[in-house]
């Protein structure tokens, strides 16, 4: 009896596995104990998973690892930043550790509240007047510590926004810039809005905004007619600003609505129109969101993968299996978005599409552990265009800054 965890992104990545009941620790096939925690009555194990494959675990005592990570009622803390919250869970600080310096410059996680009355399609519309309008929201909240390391560090916050009741699970782990803010909220608004404010120490004329294949610049200001019809702008799994050597950037689960204010990234989480359905999104609402700050050049910075792994998480079924990676790519931001069969049926070939997400042009390998017959680079229809050489397993291809790449894989 064991658990085989998959990982369908084309990296590896540790990730934590929450464990069946009854279940004290993992270790590996070859007995080696993994580390471990409790909170409450749930276990959880931290993973290594290989690239786009699959790895199997048995149950063991596991592992516990020296705890770093610091918790109270205020704070969450561990070997790079500092978090510190106030009483109604807004955080007040974020401390970078490495660099001694503070990220801040108000009040992050502040939850906003505004009338939203378009002029027309109540469902679909934000008009540009709802910020004249706020609404002030109760300050009272309960915070309880649910972990204390030493994989993770969590709090539990439960408030009132407006009508509806609000409960967060906010986590950091170890060795880790990222935390998050798991939120489920019994919505029961009516022509409300409700953002997220991060005001950050960073300084850029043009925020960066995920799209699919890439990301697109816009600017940060209202200064010119154009960029004041843009106050409230499409994204995917993140937006980001970026000075130089450091950024900061807000990631979601399924929240595709932002506006980014000069230093301020506010997140759309929720709206509450009344046409054409009096009652579309009332109810229980689930989602998250999470921060994440890096301090080196962009294609250095893992926030693509930090989107990704936000929103694909490992799938975990019980049994066993040997060991596999399908493919590994050795260049960050070149990302293996599609594996899927061949539309024209063969069941001895799979479609693969990549693309380059940082606009720099790369040269890569992509390496696969299936036996490949032949492989060739296709257009999005998948007809054919050109041979590709493979040798030993190996691919070697070259991106223009966002090119999207289709292959046909023959295999043995």
């Amino acid at each position: 009896r064991g658990l085989t965890a998959f990982n369908a992104l084309s990296w590896t990545r540790d990730e934590l596995l929450e464990l069946p009941q009854g279940w004290e620790g993992l270790q590996t096939v070859d007995g080696m104990a993994l580390p471990k925690q409790a909170s409450g009555e749930t276990c959880f194990a931290e993973v290594h998973l290989p690239a786009c494959g699959w790895v199997s675990f048995l149950p063991g005592i596991g592992a516990s690892p020296q705890n770093t990570l610091k918790v109270s009622h205020s704070l969450l803390e561990n070997d790079l930043v500092r978090v510190a919250l106030n009483p109604c869970g807004e955080i007040t600080s974020i401390f970078d550790k490495v660099d001694q310096c503070e990220l801040t410059t108000g009040l992050c996680n502040q939850l906003r509240m505004y009338q939203d009355i378009p002029s027309a399609f109540d469902a679909w519309d934000l008009d540009s007047m709802y910020r004249e309008t706020p609404i002030e929201l109760a300050r009272d909240a309960e915070i309880e510590i649910i972990a204390e390391g030493p994989l993770f560090a969590g709090l539990i916050v439960k408030r009132m926004v407006n009508n509806s009741s609000l409960t967060q699970t906010i986590t950091l782990r170890r060795h880790a810039r990222r935390v998050d803010f798991h939120t489920v909220i019994d919505w029961q608004e009516r022509h409300k809005l409700l953002k997220v404010n991060f005001p950050v120490d960073t300084f850029a004329r043009e925020a960066l905004h995920e799209i699919q294949f890439g990301h697109l610049k816009r600017p940060t200001h209202r200064s010119r007619q154009i960029d004041e019809d843009r106050f409230e702008v499409p994204q995917q799994k993140w937006t980001a600003l970026v000075e130089g050597q450091r950024g900061f950037a807000i990631l979601n689960d399924g929240k595709y609505g932002v506006d980014v204010l000069d230093n301020s990234i506010n997140l759309t989480l929720l709206k509450s129109a009344l046409a054409p359905d009096m009652n579309a999104d009332r109810g229980r609402q689930e989602f998250t969101y999470a921060f994440y700050f890096w301090n080196a050049p962009l294609i250095d910075s893992g926030l693509v993968q930090q989107g990704y792994a936000l929103n694909l998480p490992p799938r975990v079924c019980e049994g066993m299996q040997d060991t596999q990676s399908l493919f590994e790519l050795d260049r960050p931001n070149i990302i293996l978005e599609t594996v899927k069969p061949a539309e024209d049926g063969s069941d001895k070939a799979i479609i693969l599409r990549l693309y380059e997400a940082l606009g720099t042009k790369t040269r890569m390998y992509l390496v696969t552990g299936l036996p490949i017959q032949a492989a060739y680079q296709t257009n999005m229809l998948e007809e054919v265009l050109a041979p590709l050489e493979i040798s030993a397993g190996k691919l070697k291809l070259e991106f223009r800054p966002f090119e999207i790449k289709t292959l046909k894989l023959k295999i043995n």
